[in-house]
């Protein structure tokens, strides 16, 4: 019998610390929770920084270690200053966010760090939201119109285009997985580069004022949760909770709540139509 998960029991880590006065400072409200399981391995970031004199510009990622936590705690500590600096964050935002992973995944190389991780980041800067991801975390906006979309793709051994990709590249699907995982891109994992796994980041970018509030988290809340289901939950909430911290904390809870004991990593940001933010709930 699997013994169940132990609770949501808070830490504060510095880095965490760094994340929570991020947060405190954003221009969009969000809350966040990391509900860690028996392995430890998941972490987050949560950054915002002023652009032409407004605090306009933020990134929150997930990262889903696997096989240990050096490789998604070395991406959580270097990611927002790797997207801060990039020469082609003004001009080419998904850029920046494809180019960041992919550096990532290279200084973990030469850092000779073990294990891998899954990495999916969400920007906000101008106009856009942006999102970039490698592996099986992923992001779901809900919409103004009412409509769930997932900004991010799912990378594993059960899509048949990703089967067919790691094949094409020489690689090889044995049980169902890639040398026993299932995802077949992230960050790390280099001896299983000759079967397939590679650091591909795809993008996406949607218009901000079409978007309510994006989720973005670990498979711990997706392998119980559907994008519909979620995104339920935070409208029912309200973006009270958001504002408050509640929203995170509850998806996590509910995730527990549904069987999970995987680590849940989970980021709600809610972004206000024209300012204020409890305009879309009346609140």
């Amino acid at each position: 019998m699997q013994s169940p998960a132990p609770p949501c029991t808070p830490t504060r880590p510095l880095w965490l610390q760094r994340c929570e006065e991020a947060r405190d400072r954003c221009a969009f409200p969000c809350s966040f929770a990391l509900c860690q399981g028996t392995k430890g391995e998941d972490r987050l970031a949560v950054d915002c920084w002023s652009h032409l004199g407004r605090n306009c510009d933020a990134v929150w990622a997930v990262f889903d270690g696997h096989r240990g936590h050096s490789v998604a705690g070395y991406s959580a500590r270097l990611l927002p200053g790797l997207v801060r600096g990039s020469p082609s964050w003004l001009a080419s935002p998904g850029d920046a966010l494809r180019a960041a992973l992919v550096q990532l995944h290279e200084s973990a190389r030469n850092e000779e760090l073990k294990g891998g991780s899954t990495a999916v980041v969400v920007a906000a800067t101008g106009s856009h939201l942006w999102c970039s991801c490698a592996g099986d975390s992923r992001a779901v906006a809900s919409m103004r119109s009412g409509e769930v979309r997932r900004l991010s793709v799912d990378h594993t051994t059960s899509v048949p285009s990703e089967v067919e990709r790691v094949k094409a590249s020489g690689g090889r699907v044995e049980w169902g997985g890639i040398g026993g995982l299932p995802m077949t891109r992230g960050i790390g994992n280099f001896e299983l580069e000759s079967d397939g796994f590679a650091c591909l980041p795809d993008v996406s970018c949607v218009l901000r004022h079409e978007v309510d509030f994006v989720v973005i988290a670990s498979d711990g809340l997706w392998d119980v949760v559907t994008d519909e289901a979620c995104c339920a939950l935070v409208r029912d909430l309200g973006v009270r909770a958001c504002v408050e911290g509640s929203s995170a904390d509850r998806l996590a809870e509910n995730a527990r709540r549904l069987g999970s004991t995987d680590d849940v990593a989970v980021i709600v940001i809610y972004f206000p139509p024209d300012g204020s933010p409890y305009a879309s709930y009346g609140a």
